[in-house]
């Protein structure tokens, strides 16, 4: 009954329903049952001063009997509205006049109303009557003293009746009001629970493979927003998925071209197919191949461990503007190969920040090959650092065919690569980026891209990539 969201959500909802149900019906009876008493009461103290009046006017003692006679039709038509025996004593609780001819009044009763009070008590009255009634006493005042008494003498079930036939209308209208409850509840925990469920086999989908499952978002609530976070978590596990296949893909080439290239190599230096002055040749080749294989081995390994929450930066201070000479440097033969021309612009001769020093130095070379990889040749490639809102800011752009508005927004994906071509200059995992997107955000650091037309109707752009760094 509880196993799932409808259910708990129903019974939940009905539980409360049926407390609020038995709680209202509680208060109802207890109201309903007071009011019928606190009517009946004055009902009684109403028709206590007419009797007073007629019992004094007519001198009951004295009178004939028609004057009796009329006296006692008017007690039983006052019995009668009342649904009660009346009973009427004297003061010394001798009973003058009643409906009913077997009833005697208690002493102690009468003796509390001939002192002035107006009574309510539950008695058989001296066993008159089987079961307790409720008897209400009232004195009789005649020419300024108490003359007797009157009571009124009513079955609890009488009281309870009235009682009973006000609860049930109360109960009937309320168990309407329930059952139409209790369909809405239905109808709402159903409209909660069902885009759960739905969630749910399109989760179970996504887990065994089917990543095209979509929830319809129906809703501008909380459901609709997690139907929304589901849709949006799906397109990136989608977009995951499509781009770790196109690596697998990639890698499968890359790596099968530069093992293909040494086996060959190594196969032909063997069985002398390669004459014996040119096996240096041959070999460097393999080396270089040997080489390929393993930074993009030694790639994938550290990507790994920079996913690992035990991964830690070794902070410390260093001068930013010199390490981006160092890296600029150990680059000069591929600018030059490229005809190449630098634009360095630092703002100050020293840029003082904290960081760790190994990781920007990949960062920065990770960022300069990519320039220098897609640049047009014989075109200039900007660097500048300068001080923006208290923070170090580094920046690198190049001319070439720029970055497409679709690539942007996942160019620092993992294995993530603008060109689709293998071609050997521009070949790679597509991992640069993802390692320079990891390190800024363990520096808690910024980094993005900007990719904009050099001129109208040109097909050149300008592609800069910019990241920030604590100052010193």
């Amino acid at each position: 009954m509880f196993k799932s969201i409808l259910g708990r959500l129903f019974w939940t909802y009905a539980i409360i329903l049926m407390l609020v149900f038995t709680s209202v019906a509680v208060t109802v009876g207890i109201f309903v049952n007071h009011f019928a008493i606190s009517t009946h009461m004055n009902n009684v103290i109403s028709v206590s001063q007419n009797l007073e009046y007629w019992t004094g006017s007519l001198q009951i003692e004295d009178t004939d009997y028609r004057a009796r006679a009329a006296y006692k039709q008017l007690l039983r038509s006052w019995g009668s509205f009342l649904n009660s025996d009346i009973i009427v004593t004297n003061s010394n609780g001798e009973v003058l006049e009643s409906t009913t001819s077997s009833a005697t009044v208690p002493d102690e009763l009468v003796h509390i109303v001939t002192n002035g009070n107006i009574i309510k008590k539950y008695s058989t009255l001296n066993g008159s009557y089987k079961n307790k009634m409720m008897v209400i006493g009232v004195p009789i005042k005649y020419q300024g003293g108490i003359v007797g008494a009157s009571f009124y003498v009513t079955g609890i079930f009488d009281i309870r009746k009235t009682t009973l036939e006000l609860f049930m209308m109360v109960i009937i209208t309320s168990l309407f009001s329930v059952l139409a409850a209790f369909v809405l509840v239905y109808m709402q925990s159903k409209k909660i629970s069902k885009p759960i469920e739905e969630i749910n086999k399109a989760a179970r989908g996504i887990a065994s493979g089917k990543f095209d499952k979509r929830v319809e978002v129906t809703s501008a609530d909380e459901i609709g927003q997690l139907a929304s976070s589901f849709n949006f978590m799906a397109d990136s596990i989608e977009a995951l998925e499509d781009t770790r296949s196109e690596f697998i893909s990639d890698v499968s080439h890359e790596l099968r071209t530069p093992m293909t290239s040494i086996s060959g190599f190594i196969e032909g230096i063997l069985d002398g197919t390669i004459p014996p002055e040119k096996e240096k040749e041959y070999l460097k080749i393999v080396l270089d191949e040997s080489k390929r294989l393993t930074k993009m081995v030694n790639d994938m390994l550290e990507m790994s461990k920079m996913s690992s929450s035990e991964y830690k930066l070794d902070v410390s201070e260093f001068d930013l503007n010199e390490l981006t000479r160092i890296c600029i440097i150990g680059l000069c033969n591929r600018i030059d190969e490229k005809n190449l021309e630098l634009n360095v612009d630092f703002e100050d001769d020293i840029l003082k920040v904290i960081a760790d020093k190994d990781a920007i130095k990949r960062v920065i070379i990770n960022l300069l090959d990519n320039a220098i990889k897609f640049s047009y040749p014989n075109t200039t490639i900007g660097i500048r650092t300068w001080i923006e809102d208290g923070r170090a800011r580094f920046c690198v752009g190049n001319f070439g065919d720029g970055i497409s508005g679709a690539d942007l927004s996942n160019i620092f994906n993992r294995f993530y690569k603008t060109d689709k071509s293998r071609v050997n200059e521009k070949s790679g995992a597509g991992l640069g980026l993802s390692f320079v997107k990891n390190i800024m955000t363990l520096h808690k650091q910024n980094v993005w891209v900007e990719s904009v037309d050099t001129k109208e109707g040109s097909t050149v752009k300008y592609t800069k990539f910019t990241f920030t760094l604590e100052l010193a």
